[in-house]
């Protein structure tokens, strides 16, 4: 049985409710919705929240899928979509936290990252660091392309643009990169 007539068996399985077929699912997706989470979000605890979102919305949702495109590029696409939303809670929230700061006039507290005390090693630091300073497109457009493994016509349907964008966005992306870390060396 090959791996798409497996993945509809699952699917149809959670259709008609089918418990075992469900958690398989999970279980199944968890580490991919997981790996994307935690890229695009770069903090543990909250890529956590939104892999249980993601999976929830997933199950919730499954009816809609179509099966025109591959499930992988259909839960990946939810599950940039929560990131996204996510990403904009965060800024009001930081916009919000700057304003009543400047009003009380104190200065901010830093905020440790566990995530910066779990990398050891200098080079994945700096292209993490690096990964950070490109726009958020180039950067979401690298992490389906890399931490996720889709072609680049799937993350095309994912963002809505063709595959001749998602190609000009990933060379555009590189290029900062090799530019943001010959300043590192």
């Amino acid at each position: 049985m090959d791996t798409d007539q497996a993945i509809s068996q699952v699917i149809d399985g959670c259709l008609v409710g089918e418990e075992s077929a469900v958690e398989h699912l999970i279980r199944t997706l968890s580490p991919l919705v997981q790996r994307l989470t935690y890229s695009i979000l770069d903090d543990p605890a909250e890529a956590d929240e939104a892999t249980q979102d993601v999976l929830v919305r997933v199950v919730d949702h499954l009816y809609t899928f179509r099966r025109e495109a591959s499930f992988t590029t259909w839960v990946s696409a939810i599950a940039l979509n929560v990131c996204r939303a996510r990403l904009r809670r965060r800024r009001t929230r930081a916009r919000l936290m700057q304003r009543v700061q400047g009003m009380f006039r104190s200065s901010p507290v830093p905020m440790e990252h566990p995530e910066e005390r779990a990398i050891q090693n200098e080079e994945e630091a700096a292209v993490w660091r690096a990964m950070h300073i490109l726009t958020e497109s180039q950067r979401e457009m690298l992490i389906l392309r890399y931490f996720v493994n889709l072609r680049l016509a799937e993350i095309g349907q994912i963002c809505g643009v063709s595959e001749r964008t998602v190609r000009s966005r990933i060379h555009a992306a590189h290029d900062r990169l090799r530019e943001l870390l010959s300043d590192h060396a």
